[in-house]
């Protein structure tokens, strides 16, 4: 396919959002349409460029002789844009049924719009610039939606989430300038990197690497730069499913991903003092997000500190540098996406409605909601890493990559990710109980009203349940492609 092809996905649906926010709709069904039309297009063009996807690059502004913007489709943009493009179809069906009673609903899907073909930018950007730019556009697109209602929560949300995220980014470009400035002024994305363990100026830029992973660690939740996820909870749900299971957090995470495996590389990096550094924050995270998420009673910030740590659990992988950890991390950037969507869907469909937010209030809802809650817990399981669900595979591969670099910190993380397996269990199942099983004296009564959700709503619980089952039973050849994306053979 020719290079130009690359332009449709990005900038399809931010034109038709941006169309959208203007355009008067005679009912709610044309808008509906009109929304799902250039999403559905876009998804069915990904996963059609991914298997033809075009060789070479597509420069589309030359800024200097060394740096220009410009795109390109490999193995790991195909990767990332395979999760977007199942997951934002979906998402937007949902959303359709969520947002049906809301107020600002053109604004809303507008910049839903938006944010979808800016997260295909940072798939496909070729270079750290452009993905640099993609990844600051997409903190202004998504601004909107999660400060959506206005009030006084969604403000201070929205303000938390533009103070943390420019920050992050500042501090990421310094690392980038530190790249193009002391490395050899190559930000091309290439896979093993532009340096060597024999680089001159390597401790500045070790430094430089480290100021990126901080950087970048801001949208990947990192500790102590993961307050505002939480806080963003305020949000509508098909917002936060999206910033916790696809947009944001996994921008983040696919922007370490490139830092370390496609600029700086992994053997320049390997045994360094940045590496390790990195390596004990997210090990903390990891477990930090786990207990918090352990102790927290609000049902939405309990799932937010759960991918506070789930986020960690890839850049694990990630961060420890070999083929094996990249494979883990990334089967997990996708089964965490496939799994966490569900249990916000879940999460704000009781929302929308019961209007319950704390766990304590779940008492006996899965009776009224079955389909819903078993959703939930099928995802729960999965997300705890139960066998011959999708969760469990990346688990362990993740678990025998730590154990086969060896070191403290790598097998101090393997003890970590044990431990938060057992506390995810415990703060996911909790619900499910509480859900299903009542206490004796409890007064279904109280129930009465509840409804389960329509069928825009259960319908990609549907698919996306079946779809876990599927990769949890039959994974091995997801695996076995995802290895080798991490070898660099494909």
């Amino acid at each position: 396919m020719a290079l130009q092809w690359l332009l449709l996905p990005i900038f399809l649906t931010p034109l038709c959002g941006l169309l959208e926010l203007e355009l008067p709709f005679k009912n709610r069904k044309a808008r509906d349409l009109y929304i799902m039309a250039p999403v559905a297009v876009t998804s069915v063009f990904l996963f059609v460029l991914i298997p033809n996807r075009p060789a070479g690059t597509l420069h589309l502004l030359r800024l200097t002789e060394h740096l220009s913007l410009a795109l390109r489709m490999d193995a790991l943009s195909c990767v990332f844009c395979a999760l977007i493009a199942f997951l934002w179809p979906l998402a937007t069906l949902y959303a359709f049924e969520y947002m049906e009673h809301e107020h600002h609903q053109q604004r809303f899907f507008g910049f839903y719009m938006i944010s979808y073909g800016v997260t295909v930018g940072v798939a496909l950007s070729a270079n750290l610039i452009t993905m640099y730019l993609f990844y600051e556009l997409l903190t202004l697109a998504t601004l909107p939606l999660v400060a959506h209602e206005l009030d006084e929560k969604a403000v201070y949300a929205g303000e938390k989430y533009i103070i943390y995220s420019i920050s992050g980014a500042a501090l990421s470009f310094v690392g980038i300038m530190f790249l193009f400035n002391y490395g050899n002024m190559d930000l091309n994305f290439v896979y093993g990197g532009v340096l060597s363990a024999t680089s001159p100026n390597r401790h500045l830029l070790l430094l430089g690497f480290f100021f990126t992973f901080v950087g970048f660690g801001v949208k990947a939740a990192v500790f102590p730069l993961h307050g505002w996820l939480p806080t963003a909870g305020v949000a509508p749900t098909p917002v936060t499913a999206l910033l916790h299971a696809v947009a944001v957090v996994k921008s983040g995470v696919f922007a370490i991903i490139r830092s370390s495996f496609f600029s700086f590389g992994p053997s320049f990096l390997w045994g360094s003092w940045a590496q390790q550094a990195a390596l004990a924050v997210v090990v903390f995270t990891i477990l930090f997000g786990s207990a918090m998420a352990f102790r927290e009673q609000h049902f939405k910030r309990r799932l937010a500190y759960s991918t506070v740590s789930n986020l960690s659990y890839i850049l694990y992988g990630v961060l420890l540098l070999t083929p094996e950890g990249l494979t883990a991390g990334l089967a997990h950037m996708l089964f965490h996406g496939l799994m966490k969507i569900v249990i916000f869907f879940c999460a704000g469909t009781v929302l929308c409605k019961t209007g319950r937010e704390y766990v304590d209030e779940l008492e006996g809802i899965g009776r009224k909601m079955p389909f819903t809650f078993s959703a939930y817990a099928l995802a729960s399981a999965a997300l705890a890493g139960v066998p011959l669900l999708p969760g469990f595979l990346s688990k362990f591969r993740l678990i025998v990559a730590g154990m086969d670099v060896g070191g403290a910190i790598p097998v101090a993380g393997v003890a970590v990710l044990m431990v938060s397996t057992l506390l995810t269990a415990c703060y996911l199942f909790i619900p499910a109980v509480f859900a299903f099983f009542p206490r004796a004296d409890f007064d279904m009564r109280s129930l009465s009203g509840v409804p389960e959700a329509g069928w825009r709503m259960l319908l990609p619980y549907a698919v996306l349940c079946a779809v876990m089952i599927i990769t949890g039973c039959f994974g091995a050849p997801l695996i076995e492609l995802l290895s080798r994306v991490a070898a660099g053979m494909v």
